[in-house]
């Protein structure tokens, strides 16, 4: 095959490709995850790194699959069932740990003062830091039946192309469709938390449930999944458009949040000054 028909041939594998990872960026458990760990960033007062928490994700998770992908180029290897098991386990300790985190913040009336920790999570912040890092945890999610299946198709299509170049451009493509959905989710979340917190203070609690709310009902969904073939089938079909409403939803609540704030604000110092 020539250099001219291979480049037009792979062209649009490419794009299809972009596109696939574009729509895994939107799936409900990466959605929930990226804007749980965005609002712990903010809590700590990290709110440089919190604009960065879904292009952190999105690339320890990109690293994974790219690795995997390359390991099993020219392997005829078949993935073990269990795999789908561990990955729903994975993503639903997460979401429930930050669906407890988040409604204890919601739930605490004592101000900002930090709480005394257990000691899993101060072994964990000995060895990551005081918030594990957005990318070990995008790892984590990587540890699935269908992101190593992924994986193992972008090992498949390079032995059909020039070979192992092409199983790092597809992986690495798919990887930047994901990371501008994860990257563009968490920065919008950012942005609507961040300046819901500033217009009043007690709005914090508020967008902690919230959160917490998205986090635990992408868990349920997960687990369901796991066990009721018809909603399988039925998530499948309409995951990317979970994800977006899951977007809609919570860009909805703060747009109307916010301006509520706004209007109480102007009432406030209207009677202030009248």
């Amino acid at each position: 095959m020539s250099t001219e028909a291979l480049g037009a041939s792979l062209l649009p594998s490419l794009i299809l490709v972009g596109m696939l990872g574009f729509r895994h960026g939107f799936d409900a458990d990466h959605i929930a995850v990226i804007d749980g760990m965005t609002r712990a960033r903010q809590l700590h007062h990290s709110y440089w790194t919190s604009r960065l928490v879904g292009a952190q994700f999105a690339v320890g998770h990109s690293v994974t699959i790219l690795v995997a992908s390359m390991l099993l180029y020219g392997q005829s290897v078949a993935l073990p069932d269990w795999l789908d098991g561990l990955g729903v386990a994975i993503s639903t300790c997460f979401l429930l740990i930050i669906a407890a985190s988040n409604f204890g913040h919601a739930l605490r009336s004592g101000g900002d003062a930090p709480r005394p920790v257990g000691p899993v999570a101060a072994a964990l912040f000995r060895l990551t830091g005081r918030q594990l890092h957005p990318s070990l945890v995008g790892v984590a999610f990587a540890m699935s039946f269908d992101a190593l299946a992924q994986a193992a198709f972008f090992a498949s299509r390079g032995s059909e192309f020039s070979g192992f170049s092409t199983v790092v451009l597809l992986a690495g493509v798919f990887g930047l469709g994901m990371t501008v959905a994860d990257a563009a989710n968490g920065a919008l979340l950012n942005w609507f938390v961040g300046r819901s917190d500033r217009l009043a203070q007690q709005a914090s609690r508020f967008s902690s449930g919230f959160i917490a709310l998205i986090a635990l009902l992408a868990a349920g969904a997960g687990i369901v999944r796991e066990f009721g073939a018809g909603f399988a089938r039925t998530w499948e079909s309409m995951g990317m458009w979970v994800g977006v409403g899951l977007v809609g939803l919570t860009s909805f609540v703060y747009v109307a949040r916010i301006s509520l704030q706004k209007a109480r604000l102007q009432r406030t110092m209207g009677e202030f000054h009248g």
